[in-house]
């Protein structure tokens, strides 16, 4: 009874917050305090920025801007926000790691909490091949889930169900792939990202009240069986 609870679901909302960025340790010889990772809000979006931009440019980064209300199944694939990558023309040093906490605020069930992912990136540096033949196009970034597909568990009426960050979608198959590949143009990327949620093992779930009856009446049937047997001995 209480597995069947979460069947349908409905997301309120979702929303990111970005930490946990990882440098390179590539020598740089900018000014000291102009490679400082910066945290931003701009609108709905949660930005992460980082490197020396040249000349008058911005700062490589990423952002993640939530989903609004819907409502979908277990097992079913479902979006849980988009997923931008401004790949401008900096210098070292250049991010490869950043963890996005990513709030579910559920309104059926009434669930909310936040799971926590780790993307890996790889800055190419803006010279044509060979010296960058990286990425296709060439010197394009790479924005990769590692470990193939992490997953986290929450907690519906006492029964864990698993959360499965499946990757982006590819605008041309339209199935979920684990890199986003973002092209050196200086216009944000962006790709949507998407999960489903995963019912728990059936050693998990708690018995349907049916089966629950069903197995009483069986256990009273073996006691009176019993009790006619000793009856005939």
């Amino acid at each position: 009874c209480l597995a069947s609870s979460a069947d349908a679901l409905t997301l309120a909302s979702s929303s990111g917050s970005w930490s946990n960025v990882v440098l390179d340790n590539r020598i740089t010889v900018n000014p000291p305090g102009s490679n400082t990772v910066e945290f931003l809000t701009v609108g709905n979006e949660s930005q992460v920025r980082w490197g020396n931009p040249l000349l008058f440019g911005d700062k490589s980064g990423l952002g993640f801007t939530g989903v609004t209300s819907q409502s979908f199944d277990v097992d079913e694939t479902f979006e849980i926000g988009t997923l931008r990558h401004f790949n401008q023309s900096v210098t070292q040093p250049f991010a490869t790691k950043a963890d996005l906490g990513i709030n579910l605020n559920f309104s059926t069930p009434s669930v909310s909490q936040t799971f926590n992912f780790t993307f890996n990136i790889n800055e190419t540096i803006n010279q044509p091949p060979p010296a960058c033949p990286v990425g296709n196009p060439p010197c394009a970034d790479i924005v990769t889930l590692p470990n193939a597909f992490p997953s986290e568990t929450f907690n519906i009426d006492g029964v864990n169900y698993t959360l499965e960050l499946l990757g982006f979608l590819d605008s041309t198959t339209g199935e979920p792939v684990e890199q986003f590949v973002s092209p050196e143009n200086g216009i944000p990327n962006s790709a949507t990202l998407v999960a489903k949620i995963t019912t728990p093992p059936p050693s998990e779930k708690v018995p349907e009240p049916t089966a629950m009856v069903g197995l009483g009446l069986l256990g009273l049937y073996i006691m009176g069986r019993r009790n006619q047997k000793q009856k005939l001995q």
